[in-house]
């Protein structure tokens, strides 16, 4: 499963949108989580209200074909307590020790393994700071795009400078972080998108921003030298949200102007 602080209100925001998304079987697992929290740890119209959820975001699927995949998320969602996370914190003294690795990548990387390594004990409700998820999970949420050899180097200089270690197993590629410690709050992480760009964003870097409707930290896009977008303003939106927000008013202005063209009617043939 990926890392989601808030399955919750993840969900929801899947069910409100009708999205199964690039993995189906994790949403509908965390849908269905929600589904039992709301109806008491009823599997039966946890059951029902999840295949309605997937004919809603897919009204040809097959629920014959799909039937197991349901019982199975039901089955997955009763037995793991949906994950609710306010934040993951980064204190200090971690920060210091992310500071002083050269490199903006590796610097990423160190912060991605930490925040993780925090997430799955607070998942797993232990305090041994391994990380349970995918290589290529882990890259995403660092913002980093290289090749598999530079990779494995950017690994390779962590545990060369004792911050991680590895399983002895050969079959299993878990990291285990080496340099959590207490002390003050430097940084709240409070989701795992794009925490690369929110590394930057907390270093200081201009390029990067949050955007005011998602939340979500992004790049700017084809901005002036000054930091101002091609109509003269600060880039506040994401893409998507910006063209959601640009539809939505496009929507509202046919509405108005139909419903003053109908006004006008009205008083023409009265």
């Amino acid at each position: 499963m990926t890392a989601v602080l808030n399955e919750i209100e993840w969900a929801k925001d899947k069910i409100n949108n009708n999205e199964l998304g690039r993995h189906p079987f994790e949403t509908l697992c965390r849908v269905a989580k929600y589904y039992l929290a709301d109806d008491n740890g009823n599997r039966q119209a946890a059951r029902c209200r999840l295949e309605t959820f997937l004919l809603r975001c897919s009204p040809t699927a097959s629920t014959v074909l799909w039937g197991d995949t349901l019982d199975k998320a039901v089955k997955y969602a009763a037995k793991n307590k949906a994950v609710e996370i306010e934040y993951i914190p980064v204190t200090d003294k971690e920060m210091d020790t992310i500071h002083n690795l050269k490199g903006a990548q590796l610097q990423r990387l160190a912060l991605t393994l930490l925040c993780l390594s925090k997430y799955w004990n607070m998942v797993n409700d232990v305090d041994t700071y391994w990380v349970n998820s995918k290589d290529n999970e882990i890259m995403k949420i660092a913002n980093i795009n290289t090749s598999i050899r530079r990779q494995c180097l950017m690994y390779n200089q962590l545990y060369e400078a004792g911050l991680v270690r590895f399983s002895q197993k050969i079959d299993n590629t878990n990291v285990q972080v080496c340099f959590a410690e207490d002390g003050d709050i430097a940084m709240k992480v409070t989701r795992f998108d794009n925490l690369g760009y929110q590394y930057k964003l907390f270093m200081g870097d201009d390029a990067y921003f949050c955007c005011q409707e998602c939340g979500l930290v992004v790049r700017r896009e084809n901005l002036t030298k000054e930091g101002l977008t091609s109509r003269g303003r600060p880039q506040i939106y994401c893409r998507n949200c910006a063209i959601a927000l640009r539809m939505r008013r496009n929507v509202d202005g046919v509405m108005r102007d139909n419903a003053g063209f109908s006004s006008v009617s009205s008083q023409i043939i009265a």
